[in-house]
């Protein structure tokens, strides 16, 4: 293959990335709708507050451990597919996010944890850490 092929190949290869990019950061249909991948543990800021009573109550954190791994999952992928993101959480640790979390569930136990999740992003978004330290 001659070097001008192979140029236009590498062309409209990146071409090709930078458009599925762009359909992946939109993480929606034409409607806005989206589908939460969540097992039924981790559905609901209700869920949520019965973990928190479990665990202070009854020194039981399996139920929370698993909120607090979702979430990571969650924040990891913030990281990875939101522009100029490094780490969506800033300064702020897993604890305090994860408190944060509680403090809102507890406050608005029918809503669902992926929309507390959501609000979490508003919140942190412009106090989040751009570019990895040197």
């Amino acid at each position: 293959m001659s070097k001008k092929r192979l140029r236009c190949a590498g062309r409209v290869l990146v071409a090709c990335v930078l458009f599925s990019l762009q359909v992946v950061v939109l993480a929606a249909d034409e409607n806005r709708q989206y589908n939460v991948r969540a097992f039924s543990k981790v559905e609901s800021c209700y869920a949520l507050n019965r973990a928190v009573n479990s665990a202070k109550e009854e020194d039981d954190w399996s139920a929370l451990y698993g909120f607090s791994l979702y979430t990571m999952g969650y924040l990891t992928a913030i990281n990875r597919l939101a522009h100029d993101t490094y780490d969506i959480g800033g300064r702020k640790n897993t604890k305090t996010l994860m408190v944060w979390l509680e403090q809102y569930c507890a406050e608005n136990p029918d809503d669902s944890y992926d929309r507390a999740l959501h609000h979490l992003i508003a919140e942190i978004y412009p106090h989040r850490t751009a570019v990895a330290p040197q």
